[in-house]
């Protein structure tokens, strides 16, 4: 029973084990101090940093050298407000941690080095002389430019129905410079689903709501110095767009735009597609764009999309329950630390003056999914093979969450959770093959620990660390691929 299962899995993904891989596990764990949230972040000028927040005490840092020895354990001479907005940015040899209250509206900025030693860095954004952008009542999203903090206030114009975006980059000697940009936005009828830079080019992705209930969705690439503007729409009459999301491709500045297609309410019957297309620098289509009807088919909980060539990595939809309520998002929910931007990484931008979240429905005739479907798409995003966990019964194969996507050496990876036997897991790679379909990888993993997909991350494309839990205490988990 226990190898029917397994092989259960491989047989619907035709695939093979792929590569060989060494696992290494940290050489001292740590006892978990209570209830609380932590972030890991790999790679600290050689260093990983586990930073844990608990709500009573100050927050704790363990430092694990390259080595996976635990080189120091120290606390944080801070206290968080009992409700502010927490993000955390990683540079090269620190990361700055950003506090934002809102009663009173404050920005706090600690800067953290590779030994845990903290700065209290505040007054670069709290002087009263930069008033035009620094009083601003939503959380600033903050970006990597060249191991320097740049950073990005938006504010809600009423009159001119527009946000401005104040752009802010500190140099080396903390020196700013500051460049304004403005964009078309309707509090009423917009949603703000992203914003983001890169190489001097503002992007942004809205949703709308016009007459007659027809939803658009906008993407908008602005050029920072010279104000070039391309803008590109895609309609979709009643259906709404839900969680919609673009990633850049450096190599050759195109872009990947995805969407789920949720039906209107009062659409019982429909179920939710998703929209997929991609664009060149000057936002033209390269390829026809693709709308997938059905996307929960077969009773599938969760969708996993991704291309056999050129690829931009894994795409994730999951089912979600009807909800009917407008609400704003405080905070990205791809990691418990909101706000967390890992280099490389996509987010949803927290503005809480400019925009209410579209609504966020879903209809099925099935009240329980909890098939895994992972789809191949080829260089045009067509449907080309589906393989399909039924998860029936009472246990999952698979487990469609948590899970983990990355990119190493231009090859995307699905990591998922495998149920082995009763209580004990194993983890298992799904990649896009060379001559099949897909390939799995199974890692070999201590099968009573619980693995912590949610905070993976890759180091210098060499390997992944993994955070777990065994009981109450935690460590890390190195995975190098030798092939």
């Amino acid at each position: 029973m226990k190898r029917y299962r397994l092989l259960t899995f491989m047989f619907l993904l035709c695939c093979h084990i792929a590569a060989a891989q060494k696992l290494q596990y940290s050489k001292s764990v740590i006892k978990v101090p209570g209830k609380g949230e932590f972030q890991l972040l790999a790679n600290v000028d050689g260093f990983h940093h586990l930073l844990y927040l608990t709500d009573a005490n100050k927050p704790v840092l363990y430092i694990f050298n390259n080595e996976l020895q635990l080189h120091s354990r120290t606390e944080l001479g801070i206290r968080f407000p009992e409700k502010c907005d927490i993000r955390i940015l990683q540079l090269n040899d620190r990361y700055i941690l950003y506090l934002h209250t809102f009663q009173p509206n404050y920005h706090k900025f600690i800067s953290i080095n590779k030994e845990g030693i903290s700065q209290d860095v505040s007054y670069l954004v709290n002087n009263p002389i930069d008033s035009s952008w620094n009083k601003s009542k939503a959380t600033f999203q903050l970006f990597n430019n060249n191991n320097q903090v740049l950073l990005i206030a938006h504010t809600y114009i009423e009159q001119l129905k527009k946000i401005r975006s104040t752009i802010v980059h500190f140099s080396a000697d903390n020196k700013k410079s500051i460049k304004q940009i403005l964009f078309p936005f309707d509090l009423y009828n917009d949603g703000l689903k992203e914003v983001s830079l890169q190489k001097n080019h503002l992007f942004i992705l809205k949703t709308s709501t016009e007459e007659g209930e027809k939803n658009i969705l906008s993407f908008y690439k602005i050029d920072v110095n010279t104000g070039l503007f391309y803008q590109k729409q895609f309609e979709s009459g009643k259906y709404v767009y839900a969680a919609p999301k673009f990633r850049y491709d450096e190599t050759d500045s195109s872009f990947f735009i995805y969407s789920i297609l949720n039906a209107p309410l009062g659409y019982r019957s429909t179920r939710s597609g998703m929209l997929m297309a991609k664009l060149n620098s000057k936002l033209n289509e390269l390829t026809p764009v693709q709308t997938f009807t059905n996307l929960f088919s077969n009773n599938a909980a969760a969708v996993f999309m991704v291309e056999k060539t050129t690829t931009n990595g894994w795409v994730s939809c999951f089912y979600t329950q009807t909800s009917t309520n407008s609400i704003r998002n405080s905070a990205d929910k791809s990691s418990v630390l909101p706000g967390f931007i890992p280099p490389g990484t996509e987010f949803i931008p927290y503005v809480p003056e400019v925009g209410i979240n579209a609504f966020n429905y879903n209809y099925s005739n099935n009240s329980n999914p909890t098939a895994i479907l992972i789809t191949l798409l080829n260089n045009k995003l067509e449907r080309t093979q589906d393989s399909l966990v039924k998860n029936e019964g009472n246990y999952y194969k698979i487990h469609p969450s948590p899970f983990a996507n990355f990119t190493m050496h231009n090859k995307p990876y699905l990591l998922l959770i495998e149920e082995i036997v009763a209580r004990k897991k194993g983890l298992v790679l799904v990649s896009p093959g060379e001559k099949v379909n897909f390939e799995t990888t199974p890692l070999r993993v201590q099968s009573s620990y619980n693995f912590l997909l949610q905070y993976l991350q890759v180091v210098k494309d060499d390997y992944i660390l993994v955070p777990y839990t065994n009981k109450k205490e935690m460590g890390l988990l190195k995975v190098t691929f030798t092939n």
